[in-house]
C-alpha cells in the first residue's frame, strides 16, 4: 500500500512540473492488474518479452530500468526517466540525437491514467542486479507516420480537461493541476432511484420515489405534479386537482 502510493504520487508530482505546462494532464492511479503483470516480466530478469495477457488492456506502454545492486529505488529509477525530457524539444516531438526520451514521454503521456509497478533483483554475469518495471494504461508513445504524437496538450492547466474528468488535482508540491474524476461536493448518494444535481445538493428521484434521497416507493404516481418530501401524496401543479390520494390528472372541479 505505502510502496503503491509512494510510487504514484511522484508519478502525478512530476506530470504536473512538466514544461511547458500541460493542458490535459490525467491524474494516475494504482492497478493492481499492472502491477501483476510487472511482476510477472521483471520475474524474468529481462529473458522475456512483456506479458501479453493483461485482459482488461488493451495497449500497456512499458518503462523499464537497470542498475547495479543497491545504487538505486524506484525513486530514483522514475526520477531517470523523467530526467530524459532534458533531451526532448517539445515544439518538435524530437529527442536529441543518440538519447532516449521513450521513458520520459511514457512517464508524461496525458491520457496514460493508471500505473503499476515491480522490482526484482536479478543474476547476471555473477553480479547483483535491480530492475524497476513500470506497466502504464492505457500505453503512451504513439507515432503516426514514423513521428511521435505529442505526449500531451500545452495550455494552462486543466483547461482542457475531458468532462467525465473535470475535476482538477493539485496538491502543494504540484506546480500544474492534472484533471480526475470529479470529487461529489455533497457527500450525499441519490441510490438508484434518482439523480444528484451537484451544484444544488439535491436529489431529483425517478418517478414512483420521493424522499430527501429518493428512498421512498410510492405507488400513485402524480402526473401533473409532484410527490411531497418524504410522503406519497401529490403537490399538484397550479390548475390541477384529482381524487384522493391526489393524483393531479384533471383540472380542479373537473375530476
Amino acid at each position: 500500500g505505502k510502496h503503491h502510493s509512494k510510487i504514484v504520487a511522484l508519478h502525478n508530482r512530476l506530470r504536473s512540473w512538466v514544461s511547458p505546462m500541460a493542458a490535459n494532464m490525467q491524474k494516475m492511479e494504482w492497478s493492481l492488474e499492472l502491477a501483476a503483470g510487472a511482476e510477472e516480466w521483471a520475474a524474468q530478469c529481462d529473458s522475456g518479452a512483456p506479458p501479453l495477457h493483461l485482459s482488461s488492456f488493451r495497449h500497456v506502454g512499458w518503462n523499464i530500468h537497470f542498475s547495479t545492486h543497491g545504487v538505486a529505488s524506484f525513486t530514483s529509477a522514475i526520477d531517470s526517466w523523467f530526467n530524459e525530457g532534458q533531451h526532448f524539444t517539445f515544439s518538435t516531438g524530437q529527442c536529441q540525437e543518440n538519447r532516449t526520451c521513450k521513458h520520459y514521454t511514457q512517464l508524461v503521456w496525458a491520457t496514460s491514467s493508471h500505473v503499476g509497478c515491480a522490482s526484482q533483483l536479478c543474476l547476471k554475469n555473477n553480479s547483483e542486479w535491480n530492475i524497476f518495471i513500470c506497466a502504464y494504461y492505457p500505453g503512451g508513445n504513439w507515432e503516426v507516420n514514423g513521428r511521435l504524437v505529442r505526449p500531451y496538450r500545452t495550455g494552462q492547466y486543466c483547461s482542457l480537461c475531458t468532462s467525465s474528468m473535470s475535476g482538477c488535482f493539485k496538491l502543494w508540491d504540484h506546480i500544474g493541476g492534472l484533471c480526475e474524476v470529479p470529487k461529489n461536493p455533497c457527500r450525499m448518494n441519490c441510490g438508484k432511484n434518482g439523480h444528484l444535481n451537484v451544484s444544488l445538493c439535491k436529489c431529483h428521484c425517478n418517478p414512483g420515489f420521493t424522499g430527501r434521497f429518493c428512498q421512498v416507493r410510492c405507488s400513485g404516481q402524480c402526473v401533473h405534479g409532484h410527490f411531497k418530501e418524504e410522503q406519497c401524496s401529490c403537490q399538484c401543479d397550479i390548475g390541477y386537482g384529482g381524487s384522493a390520494p391526489s393524483t393531479c390528472l384533471c383540472p380542479p372541479f373537473e375530476c
